[in-house]
């Protein structure tokens, strides 16, 4: 039988009411309100992180694949289509999917407003899965005939300034050596929630554009490109590491980190291609701010994680001082008895790991259980304008979990190390005396 074992069953389970015991139960709080915020935290910025990317993704791609151009014209220049990495993907075997695209800019007019808009043109081959669901009514565009030529996805946000609704006919003037006037029917209403987007795009059959600009059916305004893995941004982890080891890493090896598996695909790509007509751009360098503002998130929760993984020891730290303090009468008689300090700070270090599992497990009931009301039930809502997000998403990752439940007991149990060398200065004379 282990003894230690033995003896924190019997005084951690004991239904003696001390001062003490009120202490434990403030240390088991501690720790359980620690790890649930620990928990909410980073369930919320995962949520966060997981729905604007999906939101950006819906509209764009990784990677864009343009013609190369010194200006930053909506009059695209146009490339030929079937090139040899769109024939064949496996050119590029990051890519799950290659379509084609092409933007123009134009004058979006009712019989009482107007308003510009740059329109995005679509083929039979766009992926339509990630964009259906910001739908939010009619249909998406079924392309390459007459009749799909005539019809307009618009923004709700395009759609409440021009007081626009599906079925509605609308008129689009196009600039050039002279303006002309392109009639369409409202198709449908998407809303992503990003400004940037909804303000500013409109979708129409490609084939409006080849014919606006003269251009053959051959001929497309570029190709998008999403990759295979679309959990392909920096990670988490790696941030982490990099903020906390950063000052005893070289520029090389920091550089190496802060280096984005995106970005990288993208030199890779465009090396692979060696076509100097031909530009490729990564939807972080198309969309800094948006991502630059995720990656603040991620050092949020870092900062969070901290501060509550340093309460919790702090109270651990605190309990087990008045434990050991409390016991002191036991201490002196286990050494008169012959017991050895290193046996006596394991009885403590075992006390501790109750107390530490008892906080875990209250934590994880109470953070989880708040976690999953959220997401189903969508408790707490945001002003979409600043969040981009109707409500705080949540996405639970369980890996995630298990590390914070592991990190809290390691990180505790080794900063209760040195209050537990105390034992060893304890005198049995003196403690058998003390009351």
């Amino acid at each position: 039988m282990n003894l230690e074992l033995f003896i924190v069953r019997k005084i951690a389970f004991s239904s003696r009411k001390s001062f003490s015991s009120f202490i434990i139960r403030i240390a088991v709080a501690a720790v359980a309100l620690s790890l649930s915020t620990m928990i909410i935290a980073t369930s919320l910025v995962n949520g966060f992180q997981k729905e604007i990317r999906n939101k950006v993704l819906g509209f764009w791609s990784h990677l864009e694949i343009i013609p190369f151009s010194l200006s930053n014209s909506l009059e695209e220049q146009s490339i030929y289509r079937y090139q040899d990495f769109y024939k064949d993907t496996n050119l590029i075997p990051e890519a799950r999917h290659i379509q084609v695209t092409a933007l123009k800019g134009g004058l979006l007019k009712t019989e009482d407003d107007f308003e510009g808009i740059v329109l995005k043109g679509v083929g039979d081959d766009y992926d339509w899965s990630n964009f259906a669901a910001y739908m939010r009514t009619g249909e998406i565009i079924k392309t390459g005939s007459e009749q799909s030529k005539r019809d307009i996805i618009i923004s709700k946000t395009t759609a409440d300034r021009l007081r626009l609704k599906t079925g509605d006919k609308i008129t689009v003037a196009f600039m050039g050596r002279s303006i002309r006037n392109r009639p369409f029917k409202v198709k449908g209403i998407y809303e992503t929630g990003l400004d940037d987007f909804d303000k500013k795009y409109a979708i129409v059959d490609i084939g409006v554009i080849q014919d606006l600009n003269n251009w053959g059916k051959d001929s497309v305004g570029g190709f998008e490109v999403f990759l295979k893995d679309q959990n392909l941004f920096k990670s988490r982890a790696k941030a982490y590491f990099l903020t906390v080891f950063g000052a005893f890493l070289s520029k090389d090896a920091i550089d190496a980190l802060r280096r984005d598996p995106i970005e990288q695909i993208g030199e890779e790509v465009y090396t692979r291609m060696n076509n100097p007509k031909l530009d490729v751009q990564t939807i972080k360098s198309m969309t800094p701010g948006i991502f630059d503002w995720l990656d603040l998130q991620t050092m949020n929760e870092l900062i969070i994680l901290s501060l509550m993984v340093i309460v919790a020891a702090i109270n651990m730290i605190t309990a087990l001082l008045i434990l050991i303090l409390e016991r002191t009468n036991m201490i002196g008689i286990m050494k008169a008895l012959g017991a050895n300090n290193m046996s006596i700070r394991r009885i403590f270090l075992y006390y501790s790991a109750v107390i530490i599992g008892v906080g875990l497990l209250a934590g994880n009931v109470f953070g989880v259980g708040l976690c999953l009301i959220q997401k189903y039930f969508h408790v707490i809502k945001l002003q979409q304008d600043s969040y981009y997000l109707s409500y705080a998403p949540v996405e639970m990752n369980w890996s995630w979990i298990v590390i914070l439940n592991a990190g809290t007991i390691i990180i505790t149990l080794l900063l209760l190390i040195l209050p537990s060398i105390l034992v060893s200065r304890i005198s049995p004379v003196k403690a058998i005396r003390f009351e």
